[in-house]
C-alpha cells in the first residue's frame, strides 16, 4: 500500500502544482469543459488544485492511518471518476478538441476515459484491505522500485494515448 500512497501523493502534487502555477490557462480549461457554472468558475479553479494538493498530503498520512487511508483513497476514486465523467461527457457531446486539463495540451479522448478508470480501480484497493501494519523499511525498499515502475507505465500510457489523439487528427 506504500506504493500506492506515494503514486497518488506525486500524481496529484504533480496535479495540483501544475493548475496553480497557471491558474488562468486552467481557468480557460474549466470554462472550455462546460460543466462547472460560470459563477462558480473562479473558485473552482483555486479549489481543485487545493483539493488535489490536501489528497496528495493525506495519502502521505495514509500508510500510518487507516483513516487517512479510508479518506485519500476515498477521495481520490470519487476525483478520477469525476474526471473521467467529464471527459466522457464532453466527448459525448463532440467536444473532442477541448484540451484535457492534464497539464500536457492534449484534447480529450476515450482511452483519457479508461485511464481515470484504471486511477480509480487503484486508488479504490487500499479500501478492500481491513487493517494492515504500519510500513517498515522493507515496505519502503520494496516499494520505490514498484513506484519507479507504475511511473514509467503511466508515462507510457499518457504517451500512447497522445499519439492515438494525435493520429485521429
Amino acid at each position: 500500500m506504500l506504493a500506492i500512497a506515494l503514486g497518488f501523493a506525486l500524481l496529484l502534487l504533480w496535479a495540483a502544482v501544475g493548475k496553480a502555477r497557471d491558474l488562468a490557462g486552467f481557468r480557460a480549461v474549466l470554462a472550455d469543459y462546460r460543466i462547472v457554472p460560470a459563477p462558480l468558475l473562479a473558485m473552482a479553479t483555486v479549489g481543485v488544485p487545493a483539493v488535489e494538493a490536501a489528497i496528495a498530503a493525506s495519502w502521505l498520512v495514509a500508510p500510518w492511518s487507516s483513516s487517512a487511508m479510508v479518506w485519500a483513497s476515498s477521495m481520490t476514486t470519487l476525483l478520477m471518476l469525476v474526471y473521467g465523467g467529464a471527459v466522457a461527457a464532453n466527448l459525448v457531446r463532440g467536444r473532442s478538441w477541448i484540451d484535457c486539463g492534464c497539464g500536457a495540451g492534449e484534447s480529450v479522448a476515450w482511452p483519457m476515459v479508461a485511464r481515470n478508470a484504471v486511477l480509480a480501480v487503484l486508488a479504490a484497493l487500499p479500501l478492500a484491505i481491513v487493517e494492515a501494519p504500519p510500513p517498515g523499511p522493507l515496505d519502503l525498499a520494496m516499494s520505490l522500485p514498484l513506484l519507479a515502475l507504475a511511473a514509467l507505465v503511466y508515462h507510457a500510457g499518457n504517451a500512447l494515448i497522445r499519439n492515438a489523439v494525435l493520429l485521429r487528427t
